[in-house]
């Protein structure tokens, strides 16, 4: 079968999405994203795959397949893309095996837009979604005007974390910063981008949730999901999704900081992102300074973050996609 949770998707009520425009789920990696995103596909049937990480990449060199109104042009598109890793892992998370001619022949407007609509829309039908596709790719947040320009008509969900949380949990990753130094950074460069593009848009297009408030909070959290997200009969799904909510969220898995942090962590990480932290009502623990590190530490940290990410066998299996990945287009785009 696929990896949908049909024992706890809402089988009494049946969802109603008033409005069928993608669900942009964005925040920095580790902050609860994947475990949100279940919970909208399982509970609210918005269809969210893994991580798509081509959106933006193919917009940007749309140039190279020139007038889709050409159906040859087209197709090369839809199959570039289909080459894609999202493909791969949708296929062994859900059991989804994409359908080029299928997505070509759905193709309501012969625009990148209308293209994502076709891709993403067949792993909803597969899934037995609602006909609305949502995307979660952390990697996104300093790119969402782009995701803007593609998707105007879009809902933005933002779910922030602590970031003192998020460095915990990313470092030990082959993908995530490594240090406090580096997972700082990081986590204030996404989430100031984020902020930044939030900013720019109607507030029926965005709604800003915490993990925490998701953890400890999870009826009156998805109560304001439903409504902003236009789902009904709004009671009767809450009523429903209440057990299932306090079942599957661990209620108290978060403020690891506290006592997984030393005290030189804790004040190393406010010293860099304590307005950010405030920002999103976070408790800080110090007084704020002006302190600012010089150039010679701030190398000395991200070599150290590089060469600890060296130890992870995935670090390279990843950076070995990326590299035939960049090899593979560069070679597309002088074949014309």
């Amino acid at each position: 079968m696929n990896d949908v949770d049909t024992d706890t998707m809402s089988d009494k009520v049946v969802v109603q999405h008033g409005n069928l425009c993608p669900v942009i789920l964005v925040g920095h990696g580790s902050s609860g994203t994947s475990i949100f995103s279940r919970l909208l596909r399982n509970h609210l049937r918005v269809s969210f795959g893994t991580e798509s990480q081509f959106v933006v990449d193919y917009y940007r060199r749309l140039n190279r397949y020139g007038d889709l109104s050409d159906d040859a042009n087209l197709r090369k598109l839809i199959t570039d893309i289909s080459g894609e890793r999202w493909f791969q892992r949708c296929h062994k998370k859900f059991g989804f095996t994409f359908d080029p001619q299928a997505a070509f022949s759905a193709v309501k407007e012969r625009t990148y837009r209308g293209v994502l609509d076709a891709i993403f829309l067949q792993l909803a039908q597969y899934n037995h979604m609602a006909l609305r596709w949502g995307d979660k790719t952390p990697g996104y947040a300093t790119d969402l005007p782009v995701i803007g320009e593609i998707c105007p008509d879009a809902k933005y969900i933002h779910l922030a974390r602590d970031g003192r949380d998020v460095a915990l949990s990313v470092m030990g990753r082959f993908w995530g910063a490594q240090n406090i130094y580096t997972a700082a950074q990081e986590w204030i460069e996404a989430v100031d981008a984020i902020d930044e593009f939030l900013q720019t848009l109607p507030s029926e297009q965005k709604l800003e949730i915490t993990y925490e408030q998701l953890l400890s909070n999870p009826v009156p959290t998805f109560d304001a999901v439903i409504e902003f997200l236009e789902i009904e009969p709004r009671e009767a799904l809450l009523k429903e999704l209440e057990p299932l909510l306090n079942e599957q969220l661990d209620a108290g898995n978060f403020d690891k900081w506290r006592k997984k942090m030393t005290p030189a962590q804790r004040r190393q990480f406010e010293q860099f992102a304590q307005p950010q932290l405030q920002r999103y009502g976070y408790e800080t623990e110090f007084e704020p300074t002006d302190y600012h590190p010089s150039a010679l530490a701030k190398m000395y940290w991200r070599c150290e973050n590089k060469a600890l990410q060296y130890r992870y066998p995935d670090y390279w299996k990843d950076n070995v996609y990326k590299a035939r990945k960049l090899i593979s287009d560069r070679l597309r785009a002088l074949r014309g």
